[in-house]
């Protein structure tokens, strides 16, 4: 376990307090935001550390979320205690900056500097967490994050792009998705895949053969998609009994001049009585199809 939790990935926070010895900093690892709003802060905190001492005592405490340039200012605030020595007042290695509504000072050169009013506490293992409200905040966008990993310091590289298969539709087609998304990022919808031979089973209920397709919904929060679907296909009159297991296609559907990305679960079924609102469509004469199964 010792070695194993080295490999977990964390960012570093600087938090800042104010006590009987005066101003002091600490370095932690374990803080993460745990709600938007109102918007919380919980920081994990080893016993007998002097900035716990300082927080329960002023139920105040700054959270300064440390940038890919601080890693000596890091060093310092995670290397000693505040015990042995004053360390912001050690030369060169921190700019404070004034708070706004607490008197914990700030760090200069952060991604985001929070001022927190502490909320509660709770001993949690061999750490106390101190959940904290943010009652001031500020954030630098030209700031990257210092990343920590392995007892070394590292810095984010190149955004990784999520795979995604790009597929040219007609306009009709994407203003269709688009409408549907009602300007959500993703688009999430689930769909039924049948295929015999070289066709599938596509739904023209839309009464435009233009936008013959899959018998799909799109899907709501928090609702079973299986479910959802099936109740889609009995309102349509497709006896189409789904199999368990679903799988996942990402793309993104481009138009004229625009992009819309589309989410869609897909399961795959047998059918039992077809209707006459549905028909079978060559796969090959789709890239939109095609995309779906390959």
């Amino acid at each position: 376990m010792e070695n194993a939790q080295r490999y977990f990935l964390t960012g570093v926070s600087l938090i800042t307090s104010v006590g009987h010895k005066g101003q002091n900093v600490m370095a932690a690892e374990w803080t993460i935001q745990i709600s938007h709003d109102p918007m919380l802060i919980a920081v994990f905190i080893h016993k007998g550390s002097t900035t716990l001492e300082n927080i329960i005592k002023t139920k105040e405490f700054g959270v300064n979320v440390s940038s890919e340039e601080q890693t000596t200012a890091v060093s310092i605030s995670g290397g000693y205690s505040r015990k042995e020595i004053d360390k912001l007042s050690i030369c060169d290695s921190f700019k404070l900056i004034k708070p706004k509504k607490i008197k914990s000072p700030l760090i200069a050169g952060c991604i985001i500097n929070a001022e927190c009013r502490l909320l509660t506490t709770k001993k949690i293992g061999d750490h106390t967490m101190i959940v904290g409200k943010v009652v001031s905040i500020q954030y630098d966008k030209t700031k990257k994050p210092l990343v920590y990993h392995q007892g070394r310091y590292f810095r984010i590289g190149s955004m990784i792009q999520p795979v995604r298969r790009e597929i040219k539709v007609n306009q009709e087609m994407f203003d269709l998705f688009q409408r549907e998304a009602h300007g959500q990022f993703i688009l999430k919808c689930v769909g039924a895949i049948m295929i015999v031979g070289n066709k599938i089973l596509v739904s023209n209920n839309l009464r435009k053969d233009s936008l013959d397709f899959i018998p799909y919904v799109v899907s709501r929060r928090g609702k079973d998609q299986k479910e959802a679907l099936e109740t889609h296909l009995k309102k349509i009159k497709l006896n189409l009994i789904l199999k368990q297991n679903p799988s996942l296609k990402r793309l993104v559907l481009k138009g004229d001049k625009k992009i819309q990305r589309v989410n869609f679960i897909l399961f795959t079924g047998i059918l039992k009585k077809k209707s006459v609102d549905n028909r079978w469509k060559l796969i090959k004469n789709d890239r939109f199809l095609q995309a779906l199964i390959k």
